[in-house]
């Protein structure tokens, strides 16, 4: 790609103790093969102080570097402010862009057919539990498109038209956000993917996450009851149009369900005891 007259993209990635990834992350950036870049870290401030100036160390030889929160919300709506760029690229702090992933973001959307892009993900890692969030994501994010997807690539002036991510719904403000961009025009879908490192999945770990996320889904389900029903009933459509898939990985389609089924308990219980 020619260097000469690209718009700058600022690529906002909010971050927590994040030491174990945000190389690598920072790096996948530096990388691409789109030459008119900007990288923003806000980090959160509610962590060990060391463990805070290590992660601060790295972040700054590749980014911008702020610190707010907690939320996550809260942090990415800080990245898009603080952007130069007139085009924005949400990441976390446990992704690694593939070669051209920017690239194409800025290919498509330049075009002005579509209003934001969602790029897919493959989920990598290590222990039995992630495989299977592994092959949840591969057959309801990856190969369809969908309820589960939210997009990550647009321009500034169109997310700040619709008021930024909402700190009041934390956990599903990527959703909210996506069907706010899709309110004002088309959102379309890169073939070009991310990486999303998840570690070691502990399966009690994510449950605790789905029953902490829960407090706020109250709201996002009276915002948007029908696609909220839908987006968290555990049985997807793609698990069906998919069905071969699964049957091939018949222990990995077990605990996918377990899981599942699991974080649904958990949110249905959260939903119960918040007030």
């Amino acid at each position: 790609m020619k260097k000469t007259k690209l718009p700058l993209i600022s690529v906002a990635i909010a971050t927590h103790n994040s030491r174990r990834t945000i190389e690598k992350c920072l790096k996948s950036v530096k990388k691409q093969t789109y030459p008119n870049l900007e990288i923003i870290v806000v980090d959160g401030k509610n962590y060990a102080k060391n463990e805070q100036k290590k992660c601060q160390k790295i972040i700054k030889q590749y980014a911008k570097y702020y610190q707010d929160g907690p939320e996550r919300s809260i942090q990415r709506n800080r990245g898009i402010k603080e952007a130069k760029g007139e085009y924005i690229l949400i990441l976390d702090q446990d992704m690694y862009l593939t070669l051209k992933v920017v690239e194409e973001c800025y290919e498509s959307l330049k075009e002005g057919k579509y209003v934001a892009l969602t790029i897919p993900e493959k989920s990598i890692g290590k222990g039995f539990w992630t495989k299977c969030v592994s092959l949840d994501r591969y057959i309801t994010v990856y190969l369809e498109k969908g309820l589960n997807e939210c997009c990550r690539f647009f321009r500034k002036k169109e997310a700040v038209k619709v008021g930024l991510y909402d700190p009041s719904i934390v956990g599903v403000e990527d959703s909210d956000f996506h069907y706010k961009m899709e309110s004002i025009g088309k959102i379309g879908k890169t073939k070009s993917h991310i990486n999303h490192d998840e570690g070691e999945t502990k399966f009690f770990d994510r449950i605790k996450k789905k029953y902490y996320y829960s407090r706020a889904f109250k709201e996002y389900l009276k915002r948007r009851p029908t696609i909220a029903v839908f987006q968290f009933f555990p049985i997807k459509s793609a698990y069906i149009k998919h069905w071969k898939l699964l049957l091939k990985h018949p222990f990995l389609t077990f605990g996918m369900i377990l899981l599942r089924g699991g974080e649904v308990l958990a949110g249905l219980l959260g939903l119960l005891m918040k007030k």
